[in-house]
């Protein structure tokens, strides 16, 4: 029963390896962010999906090539991402001087799996058949997936479901939020924009320059 308990499972993993280095730091600011101690990304770049990933608590398939090349480390097959906020609770006040540290941690699922199998096949020379690659597969599976409950039991199946659905947590709040406010302004600035030139266009409201039709 323990295996379906997701947020002890969490708990487990982060006070195991409390003392060991995340997988990657991401630093939040109030105009950009940066991973680890790289360039500045604004929060409209289009590598900021990494931050969705982060928010949903999956590993970023999109970016595992890189991190195989870094050679992050993994957990029992999950990223620890340590989170650094330095934003304040408004937008207008300064970024904080201590940020708020946090960590997560993001979970494989069926495509960061397939990835994964795609990069072991990739630094062997590609060589492995379609069974070898069910082979490995079959043997990451084994070894990362909790025990399965056979017991046909109904009432143990709607327990561990129970435990399933109260131990999951919900989602974080958006790690994008100061994108947000700039999307939003921005799109009130160019609604204001767009209904002044059709006011300009409407001959009712420009009664000097209005065509006249004969």
């Amino acid at each position: 029963m323990a295996g379906y308990n997701q947020t002890r499972y969490v708990e487990d993993l982060l006070e195991r390896n409390k003392l060991n280095p995340p997988s990657f730091t991401v630093h939040l600011r109030n105009d950009y962010w940066t991973l680890n101690d790289g360039r500045k990304f604004l929060y409209s770049h289009q590598i900021t999906s990494l931050l969705d990933d982060i928010r949903a608590r999956r590993i970023p398939v999109d970016f595992l090539e890189l991190f195989d090349k870094a050679k992050v480390p993994f957990y029992d097959g999950c990223m620890i991402v340590e989170i650094l906020d330095y934003r304040p609770q408004k937008a207008s006040e300064p970024d904080l001087e201590t940020p708020e540290r946090t960590r997560a941690v993001l979970h494989p699922n069926g495509e960061s799996l397939y990835a994964d199998i795609c990069l072991l096949n990739s630094n062997r020379g590609g060589s492995w058949s379609d069974r070898d690659a069910l082979e490995i597969e079959a043997r990451i599976l084994l070894a990362t997936s909790p025990a399965l409950c056979l017991d046909p039991d109904p009432h143990l199946t709607r327990i561990a479901n129970h435990v399933l659905r109260v131990s999951t947590p919900g989602a974080p709040s958006p790690l994008k939020r100061k994108a947000a406010i700039l999307d939003f302004e921005e799109n009130e600035t160019d609604k204001a924009r767009k209904f002044k030139i059709m006011q300009f266009m409407t001959p009712r409201n420009n009664k000097p320059h209005a065509p006249r039709y004969v």
